[in-house]
């Protein structure tokens, strides 16, 4: 145990003398992150918009000139041509639509606001529709009223020259139909609850619980691995295999080296996006801090492991694009559920995959233990596993020379 202790204590003294491996295992994430914060948490921007042959349409008011610039036919398909406008709407009956295309986020965009003004144009139509209907009755009411005051005199003039009559003619006589009372439509108004979260959720918010786990592997990953690797080639841990400690303690000295500033580096980047970047976050800061400490010594002890099939520091930073981005995509940041049943099953087997999933419980759905028990207990099965390949093939990788 004092040997164990030995060799943790000198990580430690050799991390702390590094300045540039304290830099990058604390300051490069938190400058990264707050980046990305900056570029997911911006507000969307509006269209740019425009619409041609408007002076002669019935539907002008349904295009604000604040959202729509009046241009001619020439005009908007220059400005389109240069990437000006996003689409402009040409209001000559039919009604058409033209987009610039190259960015299928800013057709959505388009797309969204056009439609929009559609509806308000829909509208417009309707109650053009209506006022001419009601004036179309107005004019039948007038009509019948009419005959109505000539069968009137008629009626007064059968009565002096022939009475007998008058009954029959009123008999017959058309009746004035009076219109249906107009219903005020009332106005729908939706009541939107939400079972988790509110409105406000903006696209880090949603991304963050992702994030955090993927800067925490990645860059555990990185200084894990490159530091171990450095062991090696130095000849450091030749002299250790060459001593009595047993394979165990060599790993965990590792482990209890590099996990003082694992935990560390977790801790002030947690505190940072939950405080400072204020993503939201309904849960315990606790269970946060938790599953992200888990997930640091998986991806410490995996770092380790790869790094006895290295040679060298590139060959180590190789392992990037194989370990990384794979986790990158599959980790629950972008949709999973419509990709083929293999690839969800090679993400299940992803240490990122089950970190986002619990953080997005505890952050979004503000669960408790009960809602990251197994994910959290997942990874630490991961790191298990990793930790005891480790033991066992420790022995067997030839150490490097310098």
């Amino acid at each position: 145990m004092r040997n164990l202790f030995a060799m943790a204590r000198r990580i430690i003294s050799q991390i702390v003398r590094d300045k540039r491996t304290l830099a990058l295992l604390i300051i490069a994430p938190l400058l990264i992150l707050t980046l990305v914060w900056y570029i997911f948490g911006a507000k969307t921007s509006e269209p740019n918009l425009a619409i041609i042959h408007y002076d002669s349409s019935d539907y002008m008011s349904a295009f604000a000139k604040n959202d729509y610039k009046r241009m001619t036919p020439l005009q908007a398909r220059q400005a389109l041509a240069d990437k000006k406008i996003d689409a402009y709407v040409d209001l000559k009956n039919p009604v058409k639509v033209h987009l610039e295309g190259s960015d299928p986020q800013r057709n959505g965009l388009a797309m969204s606001k056009i439609q929009e003004s559609m509806q308000t144009m829909q509208t417009i139509t309707v109650t053009a529709l209506k006022d001419e209907l009601t004036d179309v009755i107005k004019a039948q009411q007038k009509d019948m009223q009419a005959q109505q005051q000539m069968i009137a005199q008629m009626a007064k003039a059968m009565q002096i020259y022939a009475p007998g009559a008058l009954a029959q003619i009123t008999q017959n006589a058309p009746k004035a139909e009076q219109p249906d009372s107009p219903h005020k439509q009332e106005k729908v108004t939706l009541d939107v609850s939400y079972l988790h979260a509110n409105d406000d959720l903006n696209t880090f918010d949603a991304f963050g619980p992702a994030m955090v786990g993927i800067f925490v592997f990645l860059f555990i990953f990185m200084i894990g691995g490159v530091s171990f690797l450095r062991e090696r080639t130095t000849g450091t841990l030749d002299r250790l295999m060459a001593s009595p400690m047993k394979n165990y303690q060599i790993i965990w000295g590792y482990m209890i080296g590099f996990g003082l500033f694992v935990i560390v580096q977790s801790f002030l980047l947690t505190c940072y996006i939950v405080y400072v970047l204020q993503i939201y976050n309904v849960g315990h800061l606790l269970d946060v801090l938790i599953i992200v400490f888990i997930l640091s010594f998986s991806a410490l002890s995996l770092s380790i492991l790869l790094s006895t099939f290295a040679s060298n520091e590139l060959q180590m930073f190789q392992f990037i694009p194989l370990v990384i981005v794979p986790q990158v995509f599959l980790s629950g940041l972008f949709p999973i559920d419509t990709l083929p049943g293999w690839v969800q099953a090679i993400g299940n087997l992803m240490p990122i995959h089950y970190s986002t999933e619990a953080l997005r419980n505890i952050m979004i759905r503000g669960s408790g233990f009960s809602g990251w028990w197994l994910d959290g207990l997942i990874l630490i099965l991961f790191s298990a596993v990793f930790i005891t390949i480790n033991i066992l093939v420790i022995r067997r990788q030839r150490p490097l020379t310098s």
